[in-house]
């Protein structure tokens, strides 16, 4: 059993402190606080620096040279080089190169020249633009100090597995719930202690059917998307008390990718979906969706574009909802993603990447995504093994590593009704003998 108490993961890099935090060395991309400011300046090397305040950051008070010197937050060795028209926002060469080589933009000096030698309303207005919610450049980058605040982790259960990965996980009821593997099992594993042999129950009637995704609802069918066919299917038994398998739709003309099902209204359905053999390039005929649709397969909804009619997603990977919102994990590439907040009607309400890079050693990786019963969103970051706790708003308030938990290579998490949290990791290299990936129960106080 491991128990950690926390607070908030930002601190000066000088000198340690939480407190005061006003300042960030634009070259060096770290944050401190009042009193090291010009400390951080005392070295030759970095005398060159600027050193711009929180308050001239979050008002966009920039420079054009202040704005030439800024580095990603995506590629924190990169300076930005480009703005992006189609999407609004700054980007450097490596970012061009994964996600923005279709859109339209324009050289950082060509940015500068135009933007910054108008008139002051006419900068005003471009500097909004470039931070607001639609875009993924964000100039907030700290949230306030809470030093009071103490939020508390404490793993008190942990599983072990015969599958090599936990990839999803859905709660059945509070004594159950169904986990999968990418390469054919579900399972049904029963959390209350009983013998091990006991514990997991396989469905030989979807054995090598792989599912990509799964969801519960309240009388515990099985939904699942099928990558060999393209069908979403249903798991229940039958009037005899046998497990059937059927589909629930015709076969999709794009790709189903993720599924969810709400919540408190098992009517409706969420799927991701996009062009049949799609990655994560957007080309100019890609369709990228979210999609809604009632048991029987009627589509409600369908989320694609923004108002600006640019594409909402690149690559749909998991969906979860929660009081009239929808939260998307948007994969950006293998490596790296976003998490999109969108109301009822499809319209985006934040994008959340990492605005913290220098406190990961990797890009942002979400694989999934939870609320909890007070509306906090919880994003699983699997390639920095870390939890961001994000407000309704979504501000950072938390970034805990799930190292000092002693969880490693977690990929899936889902709240029971007790709120639990439930993560699943994956076996160590990409083939284990061994098989034992780890479900753990972990309870969370303090938010």
């Amino acid at each position: 059993m491991h128990r950690l108490d926390i607070q908030v993961s930002i601190f000066c890099t000088v000198c340690g402190t939480r407190k005061n935090l006003k300042y960030r060395c634009m070259e060096c991309n770290i944050i401190t606080c009042e009193k090291c400011k010009d400390i951080h300046s005392i070295s030759p090397s970095n005398s060159s620096h600027t050193i711009l305040s929180f308050d001239s950051i979050i008002t966009n008070n920039c420079t054009e040279y202040e704005i030439r010197k800024m580095h990603c937050k995506k590629h924190n060795t990169k300076k930005y080089s480009s703005f992006c028209q189609t999407c609004k926002f700054l980007i450097c060469e490596y970012c061009f190169t994964e996600s923005h080589s279709y859109h339209r933009s324009i050289d950082i000096d060509k940015f500068v020249h135009e933007k910054y030698t108008s008139e002051d309303k006419s900068r005003k207005k471009i500097l909004k633009t470039m931070s607001s919610d639609d875009s993924d450049f964000i100039f907030v980058d700290c949230p306030e100090d809470d030093s009071s605040h103490t939020v508390e982790f404490e793993v008190i259960k942990t599983f072990t597995t015969h599958l090599p990965a936990i990839n999803c996980i859905e709660m059945v009821n509070k004594d159950e719930a169904c986990i999968c593997h990418y390469k054919g099992d579900i399972c049904k594993i029963k959390l209350t202690p009983i013998l091990f042999t006991n514990r997991l129950k396989y469905f030989n009637e979807v054995k090598g059917l792989e599912p990509a995704d799964l969801a519960v609802n309240s009388v515990g069918d099985i939904y699942f998307i099928c990558k060999s066919d393209n069908f979403i299917k249903l798991v229940k038994k039958n009037k005899h008390d046998k497990v059937q398998v059927s589909s629930v739709s015709e076969h999709f003309t794009m790709e189903p990718l993720c599924i969810h099902i709400e919540k408190d209204n098992d009517s409706i359905i969420w799927i991701g979906l996009a062009e049949i053999g799609a990655n994560f390039e957007l080309a100019y005929n890609s369709s990228r969706q979210v999609v809604s649709i009632s048991p029987d397969g009627k589509v409600c909804s369908i989320f694609e574009y923004t108002e600006e009619n640019q594409p909402l997603f690149t690559f749909p990977w998991r969906i979860t909802t929660n009081q009239d919102r929808i939260y998307v994990i948007d994969r950006k590439s293998q490596y790296t993603g976003t998490i999109v907040a969108l109301n009822k009607y499809g319209y985006i309400k934040w994008r959340y990447s990492d605005l913290h890079p220098y406190f990961s050693p990797r890009p942002f990786l979400p694989s999934d995504v939870v609320v909890t019963e007070f509306a906090k969103i919880i994003v699983l970051d699997s390639a920095n093994n870390a939890l961001h706790i994000l407000s309704y708003d979504g501000i950072q308030i938390l970034r805990q590593s799930l190292e000092d938990l002693k969880i490693e290579y977690p990929i899936s998490m889902k709240f029971d009704e007790l709120h639990y949290l439930w993560i699943g990791n994956r076996c160590k290299g990409a083939i284990d003998n061994k098989r034992r990936a780890k479900l753990y129960k972990i309870q969370i106080k303090g938010i």
